[in-house]
């Protein structure tokens, strides 16, 4: 008798340990970060919100929302994400589909206002790939294409820092478009000349049903989240 408990001991004791491996398996795999391999191009973009130009033809994309008020469910209305650079910029795209594109909602009109009750959309930068708040740059914009950046560079007016940077948003039969020019001396970055990787993040806030949607799936947490990531790129070098 004593034998068949011990052996059941063992059973349940194996089945705990695979168990755990497994749960942590999973969790490992839910929280790879997702990468857009880095394309430099040599004619950039126009920044008109058309999405229209050569250089978003073979540019990498980003699908797959989550969206992180519904327990990190898949988006009802996705976005498409895309990201080339130059040695002067960085140049972000987004195709944001909406299947009742006339309620789509935009307020703020005016630059470095951050938009909140509305339509919006964050680019989130690590450049120096930290994984700390401080060091994450968010660029906002909305419908309207306004331009909100959460940490300019210092020492710029407040009242200047919407000239340092492109944004151009239009609303189209399924949704909206925004394409952002982003100056490399608008941000920190390591000086090498090798390829390193960044991280990025994409969010998109959806006024009509209340969705918070992201990129890359985060909680609600600021440091140590899991932002996706940038590879292979070559910041300009000086």
């Amino acid at each position: 008798m004593k034998i068949i408990y011990f052996i059941t001991f063992l059973i349940a004791m194996m089945n705990l340990v695979c168990g755990g491996n497994n749960r942590n398996n999973n969790q490992i795999g839910q929280n790879n970060a997702k990468e857009l391999q880095a394309v430099k191009v040599q004619e950039p973009p126009t920044i008109d919100g058309k999405l229209t130009d050569a250089a978003w033809i073979d540019a990498p994309q980003g699908t797959d929302f989550f969206d992180r008020n519904a327990g990190n469910a898949q988006a009802t209305d996705q976005t498409t994400i895309m990201m080339v650079y130059t040695d002067e910029a960085i140049y972000v795209a987004w195709y944001l589909f909406d299947e009742i594109p006339e309620e789509i909602t935009a307020n703020v009109e005016e630059d470095q206002v951050r938009p909140f009750n509305e339509d919006w959309i964050s680019f989130t930068f690590d450049p120096l790939h930290t994984h700390q708040f401080t060091d994450r740059i968010f660029f906002m914009s909305n419908p309207n294409g306004i331009k909100f950046v959460s940490h300019p560079p210092f020492g710029v007016p407040m009242q200047e820092v919407a000239n340092l940077w492109n944004v151009e948003a239009s609303i189209v039969a399924d949704g909206w478009i925004v394409e952002m020019e982003i100056p490399w001396s608008m941000v920190p970055y390591p000086k090498t000349d090798k390829p390193i990787t960044m991280g990025i993040n994409f969010d998109r806030g959806h006024h009509r049903t209340g969705a918070n949607t992201w990129w890359s799936k985060v909680e609600f947490r600021e440091d140590g989240r899991n932002d996706g990531h940038w590879v292979n790129v070559l910041p300009p070098q000086e």
